[in-house]
């Protein structure tokens, strides 16, 4: 196995985080510009979500072309259906008690727990199965590629502090959930994406988190649609 560690230049590492800082700022902008055009809601937010898969594409470009390796540093571990079907199941069953326990604490506190954005989002997917399952999809391949496969490895080589990689991952990808307007709104995924992050970094399994990403997501969408007028 090539030991990245040694073989690629800081510089290259770092160049390609800013590129993904950069292009996911771009895409936040674009969103904004989006809301002015007279695309129905609809459509504005299926672009929303081609234009983050263009973003794991472009950041997958980057690694062949400029850092010359692969998009996931670290290879592949390989389990069994047993195994992961488990995983699954824990993964699963962690989020939702530590969701379960933010929601709590913001209750106590009485902090808004109420998104106008994400009420409105949630009327697109009323009776709209193939977005709910689109949306789904992005969110688990897309994410967990990007701030998962591609981020965690790379800082692990720049900051040589595991716990440093995995905390900074995952506040990176809380903040991308701003737009929502709601501080739990980012708290939640930083949670999430600590429990992602360390799980990732000890099994080295990219598709059982790509899989429980998905299907919490899934669960989350059908569930709050259930409950529109």
């Amino acid at each position: 196995m090539v030991d990245y560690l040694k073989t690629t230049k800081k510089s290259v590492l770092i160049g390609g985080i800013l590129f993904l800082l950069l292009i996911l700022f771009t895409v936040a902008a674009s969103f904004q510009l989006l809301e002015h055009t007279n695309f129905s809601k609809q459509i504005k937010f299926s672009i929303s979500r081609l234009a983050i898969w263009g973003c794991l594409f472009l950041l997958y470009i980057y690694s062949i072309k400029m850092e010359r390796q692969p998009f996931l540093l670290w290879t592949e571990e390989k389990y069994s259906l047993i195994f992961f079907l488990k995983s699954v199941a824990k993964l699963m069953f962690s989020l939702f008690l530590i969701m379960l326990v933010v929601y709590f604490i913001f209750k106590i506190a009485d902090s808004n727990i109420d998104s106008k954005k994400m009420n409105e989002i949630m009327k697109l997917f009323k009776n709209n199965i193939f977005l709910i399952l689109f949306t789904s999809i992005t969110a688990g391949v897309t994410e967990e590629l990007i701030f998962r496969g591609y981020l965690i490895p790379r800082l692990e080589i720049l900051l040589k502090n595991t716990p440093a990689a995995i905390l900074i991952s995952s506040i990176l990808f809380g903040l991308i959930h701003y737009s929502y307007g709601t501080l739990i709104q980012i708290i939640g995924p930083v949670f999430i994406g600590l429990l992602f992050a360390v799980y990732y970094q000890k099994y080295k399994n990219i598709k059982i988190l790509i899989m429980c990403h998905f299907l919490w997501d899934l669960l989350v969408l059908l569930n709050k649609t259930s409950q529109l007028q």
